[in-house]
Formats: C-alpha cells, sequence, structure tokens
C-alpha cells in the first residue's frame, strides 16, 4: 500500500507525515526548496499547573437545583459565569523545518556547467514521483532534471530515534542544509553538524475559542516557571565536492549524495516536574550523543532495521479489496491518488481506496503513539502551526477515545501504553479537581487536557465546558483492550484508574423522578431550545457511567476482588434512570424529549450504549431499532471524525449499504487553501482528514470503523462481515482480533467466504457470518478453525 502523487506537494496538508511516536515530520517533495516540517511530542507551553479554576461545588449545587425546577437557561447562565473564569489548555508547539534549498544542481557529466539550466525553474523536470510506502512507513522521491537523476528517501527510525533522510543524484549538484523555527534561540553551524537550542514559552493565558497571536506568549526568567528547553542535533555527510558551515547553514557544492541525520531532544521529565526537575541541557545532551552514535550507521542497515521494527506492528494485519476484474485494480494503482479520488468522486469504482485509507490510519497511529512516548493528540504529532487548531490538545469527550479505537481489534496494544499513562496522570490532577470544584471522591477530568494533565473546565460555554466525564469515558478504551488481549497483568494496571473513576461517577449520582441520575449534566456538545446546555440530566452522562460500572464489576469477577465499592456499583446499577426512547423512536439524548438546536449535530453521544458501549446489541431490538431511528435523524453529513464515528455505528446497525454511503461523504477532497470556510468533513489532498481543519481522529476512527465491518464480537455473538459494504466485493482480511483474543483471517470473493478462526485458549461460542444462522462451537486454544460459508 501506498501513497503516489506525480507532484510534489504545496503545502503541508499535501504532504507525507513521517513519525516515530515521539518525533515526527512532514515532507513536502519540492523540487528546489526542500521543507521537512518537524515535530516532538514534549513541545508545549507551560509547565505544571495545580489550579482549580472556572467552577465551584456551590455554583454545580445551584445549578443543579435550578436544573430540577426546569430552569436550564438559569442554569446555563450561572455555569457560563463562573466558568469565565476558567483557564484553557496549554499549546502543542513545532520544533520548525530542515530546510534543503538546491541552489545548483546545473552541473554536466563531467562538471561543466549545462547551458540554460536554472535551479528556479522545474520546466526540466520529468518523471517526478513522490511516494509513501505505508507497508514500509519510508517516504520518497524521483525525478529527472536537466539529465540528471535524482532519488530522495526519507524516514524516521524508531530503534535509532531519529530522522534519516537520503539524496542521490547521477551528476553533481550543491545544497544549501538550514534550519528555521520560531522558538529555535540559537544555531551552530558546523561543517558536517549543526546544533539547534531552543525554549518553549512558559504557561500560557491563550484562550481556545479566541484569536491569539504567538507575540502573545510568555518567556519567564523564573526557573520554576520556564517552559520546556529543547536541543535539535544533525549530521551532514556528501559524496564529492566539499562541505561549509557558516552563520546561514551549511552549503555542500558539486556532491553526488547527501545524508542528514538529525535527532531531537527536550527537558520534558514528566507532567509533574517543574523545569527545575526536569533534565538539564547536559543530560539532553548526552541522549542527543546516544541518539547520534545510532544514527551513524549505514544508511542500508537503518533503513533495514526501521522497516523490521515497523512490520512487526503494521504487519500483523492488512486488508486487501479489488474489482470483478483484478486488472482493472492492478490499472487503477499507478494513477495518481488525486486522480484516483476525484475519478471515485465521479463514481469510478476503486475498492482499493478503502483499504489504502485504512492502511493510512494505521499507519498513522503506529506513527505517532508508542510506548514511551506521549499520547496522540488532535493532530496525531504532527503540527506546522504556531497556535494550532484547538491548541491541538487532548480533547476527551471524543476525540483522544477515538484514537485508540482501533487498538484491540487490530491487535497493536503496545500502541494505547501512552493513554494508559496519560490516565495515570489524570488521576492524580483529576483527585484534586472532583474535591476543589466537586465536593466529591474520586477523580474528574473536564472535556479537554494537555501534556500537564490539566482536568479542570476550559472556559467558554458550558455545552462542552461543563462535562467532567473524560477520563470516565477513557476508562471505556482501557478495560475494552483487556477484553481483546485478556491479559490480567494489564487488568491489574489499569483497575485502579477505574476504581477512582468509579467512586466520582457513584458521588455525583442523584436521586431523580426516574430514578438515579448524575445531575446537572450536558450533552457534549449539543444545544436544546434556542441555546441550552444544561439539563438535569443527559443520556450520555449516564451511559459512561452505565459501561464504566459494568466493567468494573467484571475485572473486580476476573481478578476474584470483592469490595463495599462493588456491592455500591451493582446497586446503583440497579436504580439507575434507563435509557428511554422518545416520540418519534429515537434514543432520548436529555431527561425529557427537548427539541434540538442542531437535529443534524455531530455529536452523536447520546448513543454511547451502542458504541463505544455495549448496552445496546441486536438482542437488545427495541433500543437497538431506536439508535437506527436516531440515527437517520441526525443525518449522513458531518465532520470528518462525525463520520468516521457514524460508519462505525452503522457498521454496528450491520447496514452494509448505508455504511458505504457515509464512506463515501468521508472521501470528499477538501481544498486546504480553503480550511476553516467549508464547513464539510471529507479528507485533505494526503489523506489527512479534514475536521476541518485537520483532525487525525478522523483517520484513526475510520481504521476502527472498517475493523468493525469485518468483525464483531460486542455482543453474545462473534460475527464475521456484518457490514459488507455492497461494492466489497472481493477482499482479503488477516490477522484481526475479536475480544476473547480469537485471530480472525478472512477471505471473501463475491458470496464464498473462507475464514480461520484461531483462539488464544480454550473457548466456546456462537458464530454468525453475514445475515446467516448462529452456529455453536468449542476451539481449542492455539489450533485454528477453518471454515467456508456462503455470504447472506
Amino acid at each position: 500500500m501506498e501513497l503516489y502523487y506525480k507532484n510534489p506537494a504545496k503545502c503541508w496538508l499535501e504532504g507525507f507525515p513521517l513519525g516515530n511516536g515521539r518525533m515526527g515530520a512532514v515532507i513536502h517533495g519540492a523540487l528546489d526548496h526542500e521543507v521537512l516540517q518537524l515535530n516532538e511530542d514534549t513541545l508545549w507551553s507551560g509547565s505544571p499547573y495545580s489550579g482549580q479554576t472556572g467552577l465551584s461545588p456551590e455554583v454545580v449545587k445551584q445549578a443543579r437545583e435550578l436544573a430540577k425546577a426546569g430552569k436550564y437557561e438559569e442554569a446555563k447562565q450561572v455555569m457560563e459565569k463562573k466558568l469565565e473564569e476558567a483557564e484553557d489548555v496549554q499549546v502543542y508547539l513545532p520544533f520548525g523545518d530542515l530546510l534543503l534549498d538546491f541552489v545548483e544542481d546545473n552541473y554536466g557529466a563531467d562538471g561543466d556547467t549545462v547551458a540554460g539550466a536554472s535551479p528556479d525553474s522545474d520546466t526540466a523536470v520529468t518523471d517526478y514521483e513522490r511516494h509513501l510506502d505505508l507497508d514500509r512507513a519510508v517516504a520518497s522521491e524521483c525525478y529527472v532534471r536537466n539529465g540528471a537523476k535524482f532519488t530522495r528517501t526519507c524516514f524516521i527510525s524508531a530503534p535509532a530515534q531519529g530522522l534519516v533522510y537520503q539524496i542521490n543524484s547521477s551528476r553533481p549538484f550543491s545544497i544549501l542544509v538550514h534550519c528555521d523555527g520560531a522558538f529555535i534561540r540559537e544555531k551552530d553551524y558546523k561543517e558536517n553538524h549543526f546544533t539547534l537550542t531552543g525554549i518553549c514559552p512558559g504557561r500560557s493565558g491563550l484562550k481556545v475559542i479566541k484569536e491569539n497571536k504567538p507575540e502573545e506568549f510568555l518567556f519567564p526568567d523564573e526557573p520554576e516557571l520556564q517552559g520546556v528547553h529543547f536541543i535539535g542535533e544533525g549530521c551532514v555527510t556528501a559524496e564529492g565536492g566539499k562541505a561549509t558551515g557558516s552563520a546561514d547553514g551549511i552549503l555542500l557544492e558539486h556532491v553526488t549524495g547527501v545524508e542528514i541525520r538529525m535527532a531531537i531532544r527536550t527537558s520534558f521529565r514528566g507532567f509533574d516536574k517543574a523545569y527545575t526537575e526536569q533534565y538539564s541541557d547536559v543530560q539532553i545532551r548526552h541522549m542527543l550523543a546516544a541518539d547520534l552514535e545510532k544514527l551513524s550507521r549505514p544508511f542500508e542497515e537503518l533503513l533495514d532495521e526501521h522497516v523490521e521494527e515497523y512490520r512487526s506492528f503494521y504487519g500483523r494485519t492488512s486488508l486487501r479489496l479489488w474489482d470483478d476484474v483484478p486488472k482493472i485494480s492492478a490499472e487503477t494503482s499507478q494513477y495518481d491518488l488525486r486522480e484516483r479520488l476525484a475519478a471515485f468522486h465521479e463514481g469510478a469504482s476503486d475498492p482499493e481506496l478503502y483499504a489504502i485509507l485504512f492502511a493510512f490510519g494505521k499507519y498513522l497511529l503506529i506513527s505517532s503513539s508508542r510506548p514511551g512516548t506521549q499520547a496522540a493528540n488532535l493532530q496525531g504529532i504532527w503540527s506546522n502551526d504556531i497556535i494550532p487548531p484547538w491548541f491541538s490538545d487532548f480533547t476527551v469527550n471524543i476525540n483522544t477515545e477515538m484514537n485508540y479505537w482501533m487498538t484491540g481489534p487490530l491487535n497493536l496494544a503496545q500502541m494505547q501504553e501512552p493513554l494508559v499513562n496519560l490516565c495515570k496522570a489524570l488521576v492524580k490532577n483529576g483527585q484534586k479537581t472532583a474535591r476543589e470544584l466537586l465536593n466529591c471522591e474520586g477523580t474528574a477530568c473536564f472535556h479537554n487536557t494537555d501534556i500537564w494533565g490539566k482536568t479542570s473546565p476550559a472556559t467558554g460555554k458550558a455545552v462542552w465546558a461543563f462535562w467532567p466525564f473524560g477520563e470516565a469515558w477513557l476508562c471505556r478504551n482501557l478495560f475494552d483492550q483487556y477484553l481483546f488481549t485478556e491479559d490480567k497483568e494489564y487488568l491489574k494496571e489499569i483497575m485502579p484508574i477505574l476504581e477512582e473513576n468509579v467512586r466520582f461517577c457513584l458521588a455525583q449520582l442523584q436521586e431523580t423522578d426516574q430514578g438515579l441520575a448524575i445531575c446537572p449534566a450536558t450533552s457534549p456538545e449539543n444545544l436544546f431550545y434556542e441555546d441550552c446546555s444544561v439539563a438535569e440530566y443527559s443520556e450520555n452522562t449516564l451511559a459512561i457511567a452505565r459501561n464504566l460500572f459494568r466493567d468494573y464489576v467484571k475485572g473486580c469477577e476476573v481478578l476474584g476482588l470483592q469490595n463495599q465499592i462493588m456491592c455500591d456499583v451493582l446497586e446503583a446499577l440497579e436504580r439507575m434512570v434507563p435509557t428511554a426512547i422518545g416520540s418519534k423512536g429515537q434514543i432520548l439524548e436529555w431527561n425529557q424529549e427537548f427539541p434540538e438546536q442542531d437535529v443534524h449535530h455531530r455529536h452523536v453521544s447520546h448513543l454511547y450504549e451502542l458504541h463505544p458501549g455495549c448496552g445496546i446489541t441486536p438482542q437488545t431490538p427495541e433500543l437497538y431499532k431506536a439508535v437506527r431511528k436516531s440515527l437517520e435523524l441526525r443525518g449522513d453529513e458531518g465532520t470528518g471524525w462525525s463520520l468516521a464515528w457514524k460508519v462505525l455505528m452503522w457498521a454496528r446497525m450491520e447496514d452494509g449499504a448505508h455504511v458505504e454511503k457515509i464512506m463515501k461523504n468521508l472521501f470528499y477532497v477538501v481544498d486546504p487553501m480553503e480550511e476553516m470556510g467549508i464547513r464539510r468533513g471529507g479528507i485533505y489532498p494526503n489523506l489527512f482528514c479534514a475536521h476541518p481543519p485537520f483532525q487525525i481522529d478522523g483517520n484513526l476512527g475510520y481504521s476502527a470503523a472498517v475493523a468493525e465491518i469485518l468483525v464483531q464480537s460486542q455482543g453474545e455473538e462473534l460475527v464475521l462481515l456484518p457490514a459488507l459494504p455492497p461494492s466489497w466485493r472481493n477482499g482479503e482480511a488477516t490477522g484481526f482480533i475479536a475480544r476473547g483474543n480469537i485471530r480472525v483471517d478472512l477471505k471473501w470473493e463475491g458470496k464464498n467466504v473462507t475464514y480461520t478462526l484461531t483462539p488464544a485458549h480454550d473457548t466456546t461460542l456462537r458464530l454468525r457470518v453475514g445475515k446467516g444462522d448462529v452456529r455453536g462451537y468449542s476451539l481449542r486454544g492455539g489450533v485454528a478453525y477453518e471454515g467456508n460459508e456462503v455470504l447472506s
């Protein structure tokens, strides 16, 4: 699988993303002025902060009383007046750019100047191609210019912890290597080595919901308030010619090959460590020296090592889709991806595009979230803006969770380790938030957070800012991962996180006329009446608590735990307000049937029990039918990530035709030049998902949705191909995992389906293929069971 284009990228949203989980780059493939825009996942503004602002127990109590009395507008106003005092999250910052200026490529075969050749013109360029090889995590370009053949190759190695870039040419050329970045303070260029040092801003008072300017950043003199320090180092080697270092960069003249190796390290040592407790500059340089030593090995050795390590994750699963006529599929794959997307938009059959976008999502997760790194933020690790949209934070009322939905079914549990570590950080800070702002025990996290583990509310409207269930939702991710692996040691690790969130949810339950409910509550990020958001209770918050309680009970049963909290949870589950159905046959979003401000709102949080929860399945037919009605009422348009979630929802409704309809909406190509001007979701030319602007959750959520199309195991049955789109007439999927740690391999050609099930241990299951009959099986652990059926 690869992304293939016949032209260089014109902007960041056409470039190729590369990453090793910690360090990232977007590479343009430009001819004269190549740009590699660099990121490192710990480059954030700010420092640890334990302040709790924007709410108080008295305000929550007052809002509760107003909401119970049906005074919803007043409840919102009370809440929002206090939320004006809240502080927003910190800002994810770019490292800067590695720039390669081809100042002279006009030498002849013997070093003589070629008449009429100019580095400022691409008129002499032919056969240009650039590729992002998803199977190897390698970007490359090749072209012929003035008779000289150029090849460029770039990757970011996890084993060697750095970027590797190689240029080869059949004739000599000259190039200037230099760097630029907003927070880089010093640049030192030697003959074959460069060093860049910088400091991130201190705590930012910027607001997500207003226009911000870079000059508003602060750089405190006090060491304990300073931002993250960072250093980038690189080595440059060349074949032939000469190298000269100057204040402008490293000039390589009359060379036929160039190799650049670059590493970045920062002072960041943990979410609770101020600068005075972080890594010193001396320690940073020691880490860089170790990185550069690993990067000093031959190019081919580094490449082979990188590919082997990357494939150990990426190669666990695969998906192929093809047309009825293999020749057509083979010819289509030779077209420029933009041409393919345009033809697809006009109705051409190209099922491989679905598989490419799936593989791209898997590639992005592996490239932006690894053991030992930070969790993938709103843009993974890739950001080119000094002040990115929504500060590129961790938005935990859907987006961060969506980033990690694929880890279970795609056998990528290791990629979720950074999310577990983020949750551990949130517990510590969230205990203070729960105690000081909500006057209860347990841990609370409002709708977004940052590298410092902020858990208090953001400034702004209650519709997003009053929602302290971010980590309670994340607990669903953590426990669902256990259901795929059945790793009891992992379960022991996450149970304390679940327990603190259980304590909080129990403390939030209030008596209502319909039973126990969390009051007051919002439904992210939807409004009723003209501008109301604070209701007596909402289905979303109740569904989060129900699923958390059920997961906690199951975890206790698996580990043989018995405690008072488990007893309290079981009692609460019996008395909680159940999911309700409205007059249109839909799932009720709030405590009563309010008119929605936007009936096509992008969030479908009130359907949490279908996904990511497990309370609504075909075995609950009345609620299952009500979910369908709710999805129909919401419509099939949406932002990028919303479309991915709807694909997943319709997959759980086992409706392949509707799945394909929404997928086609997701394949709408957004012009990157229009950015926020277009409110329709889709993808950018490089397949980054458009909210708009770019948010990675749509890419990662799409891959999770594809897994749900192929294999479902959230109910009482294991279902193969439950929601196959009509155009997916032929395909093969290998290495997928069902809950219960069962490997699933599938192949279908037309209606003929063959499959292999390999459980990790002895198990009994009920199996269904498509809409076919359910059969019971007893399987032995480690033994492959093969079957074939006709898809109905």
